[in-house]
């Protein structure tokens, strides 16, 4: 299947990447009472599934019965935060009927609630070494799932995939790498490590971007790391991408207005 099939295993992984980037995308709980304008995501979703914009959960979740809409439906659910979903997310991890990829989207979207039951399953598939998963980019993605579930057990298949001459491995890698963080483990600080340098010295700009943020995102977590934010916000200050100057000269100027304020009390 993987080496016969290989545009189909790019669909699945670009797919996969992208249900991963929903819960960035979405910082806090939207209500079913609220006035929704539909980012362009959820859009996305509704389309797929040709659902209307004020679909009830319950005809959302439905739809985690249709095998060429269980992927689509997962996304939604995640971007809507649907938690009532967790019983058949559940049923979807566990079951050997359906394919990896969306056990994993199923996992991605548990862990967004907080619930791990899923770990056992999916790290046993991950560890398999003869399965789809460690033959697969989807390997990061889901040693960076298992970090956002509290196991830092894949540390090194992640730090395996900075070195990768693929920007989209190198991209994964990076992102996974931004769930790394912990206030006392040894791991936090090998990953802020792999991020400034990544932050630093990548040739692509917008992988640059991508380690200042995860390295933001472990920082948030153990504060000691922000100096390495900003040592990598000072390295790209002048960069001759644009997208990447402008982002660390505001980010620059909000630490600033930070450390003065925090002079102040």
């Amino acid at each position: 299947m993987f080496t016969k099939r290989p545009s189909k295993m790019l669909f699945w992984f670009f797919l996969c990447a992208l249900l991963t980037n929903i819960s960035m995308a979405t910082d806090r709980a939207i209500t079913s009472s609220e006035c929704r304008s539909p980012g362009w995501a959820e859009k996305m979703f509704l389309t797929k599934l040709g659902l209307e914009e004020d679909v009830n959960d319950s005809k959302i979740i439905q739809l985690l019965d249709v095998p060429n809409k269980r992927i689509s439906a997962t996304g939604l659910i995640r971007y809507r935060r649907i938690s009532s979903a967790i019983p058949k997310l559940l049923q979807i991890v566990d079951s050997n009927e359906m394919t990896i990829p969306t056990r994993i989207v199923a996992a991605e979207a548990l862990c967004d609630f907080g619930n791990k039951e899923w770990m056992p399953t999916i790290k046993a598939l991950s560890t398999d070494p003869n399965g789809f998963i460690s033959r697969t980019p989807h390997k990061f993605d889901v040693a960076g799932l298992l970090a956002r579930g509290g196991d830092y057990s894949q540390f090194e298949i992640v730090a395996s995939g900075i070195s990768s001459n693929k920007q989209h491995i190198r991209g994964t890698a990076i992102q996974a790498l931004g769930n790394f963080g912990h206030k006392t483990d040894t791991v936090t600080d090998s990953a802020a490590e792999l991020l400034k340098s990544a932050a630093t010295s990548d040739a692509v700009p917008w992988l640059r971007e991508r380690a200042i943020e995860s390295l933001e995102k472990i920082a948030k977590i153990k504060p000691e790391v922000e100096s390495k934010v900003i040592a990598a916000l000072e390295a790209n200050k002048d960069s001759t991408d644009k997208d990447l100057r402008i982002m660390c000269n505001a980010k620059l100027n909000s630490y600033s207005k930070k450390l003065k304020k925090e002079k102040a009390k």
